[in-house]
Protein backbone atom coordinates (compact mmCIF):
# COMPACT_ATOMS: atom_id res chain seq x y z
CA UNK A 1 0.00 0.00 0.00
CA UNK A 2 1.25 3.02 -0.98
CA UNK A 3 1.97 6.02 1.54
CA UNK A 4 0.25 9.13 0.78
CA UNK A 5 1.54 12.23 1.70
CA UNK A 6 -0.71 15.34 2.70
CA UNK A 7 1.57 18.82 1.44
CA UNK A 8 -0.75 20.83 1.51
CA UNK A 9 0.71 24.03 3.23
CA UNK A 10 -1.60 25.96 5.18
CA UNK A 11 -1.17 29.22 6.81
CA UNK A 12 -3.34 31.72 9.01
CA UNK A 13 -4.97 34.18 8.12
CA UNK A 14 -2.48 37.24 9.37
CA UNK A 15 0.42 35.76 7.54
CA UNK A 16 -1.40 35.82 4.31
CA UNK A 17 0.52 39.73 3.90
CA UNK A 18 4.07 37.04 4.40
CA UNK A 19 2.79 34.55 1.53
CA UNK A 20 1.86 37.28 -0.66
CA UNK A 21 5.31 38.26 0.10
CA UNK A 22 7.50 35.26 -0.62
CA UNK A 23 5.17 34.93 -3.93
CA UNK A 24 6.66 38.65 -5.40
CA UNK A 25 10.30 37.33 -4.32
CA UNK A 26 9.87 34.52 -6.65
CA UNK A 27 8.27 36.24 -9.35
CA UNK A 28 10.69 39.16 -9.15
CA UNK A 29 13.20 36.45 -9.31
CA UNK A 30 12.05 34.11 -11.71
CA UNK A 31 14.36 34.92 -15.00
CA UNK A 32 17.22 34.05 -12.66
CA UNK A 33 15.56 30.38 -11.57
CA UNK A 34 16.60 27.18 -13.31
CA UNK A 35 13.91 26.05 -15.71
CA UNK A 36 13.66 22.50 -13.64
CA UNK A 37 12.86 25.10 -10.38
CA UNK A 38 10.84 27.23 -12.67
CA UNK A 39 8.27 23.97 -13.55
CA UNK A 40 8.13 22.71 -9.92
CA UNK A 41 6.91 25.83 -8.69
CA UNK A 42 4.49 26.38 -11.22
CA UNK A 43 3.28 22.67 -9.97
CA UNK A 44 3.45 23.51 -6.63
CA UNK A 45 1.28 26.73 -7.20
CA UNK A 46 -1.15 24.91 -9.13
CA UNK A 47 -1.63 22.53 -6.46
CA UNK A 48 -1.33 24.59 -4.01
CA UNK A 49 -4.21 25.12 -1.01
CA UNK A 50 -5.85 28.44 -1.07
CA UNK A 51 -9.36 29.80 0.46
CA UNK A 52 -10.08 30.37 -3.43
CA UNK A 53 -10.77 26.73 -4.18
CA UNK A 54 -11.59 27.12 -8.00
CA UNK A 55 -9.40 29.80 -9.78
CA UNK A 56 -11.03 29.70 -13.38
CA UNK A 57 -8.28 29.25 -15.68
CA UNK A 58 -5.65 28.37 -13.34
CA UNK A 59 -2.76 27.61 -15.46
CA UNK A 60 -3.25 30.74 -18.05
CA UNK A 61 -3.33 33.12 -14.98
CA UNK A 62 -0.35 31.97 -13.28
CA UNK A 63 1.47 31.93 -16.65
CA UNK A 64 -0.05 35.57 -17.21
CA UNK A 65 1.17 36.96 -13.89
CA UNK A 66 5.20 35.79 -14.76
CA UNK A 67 4.57 37.02 -18.16
CA UNK A 68 3.76 40.56 -16.97
CA UNK A 69 7.11 40.88 -14.64
CA UNK A 70 8.95 39.98 -17.59
CA UNK A 71 9.86 44.05 -18.94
Amino acid sequence: MAIVEDRAFKYPAEEECLVRRLGSGVIAAWASLPEEARDRILAEARAAWDREFHVPRLNDRLEAIIRRRKI
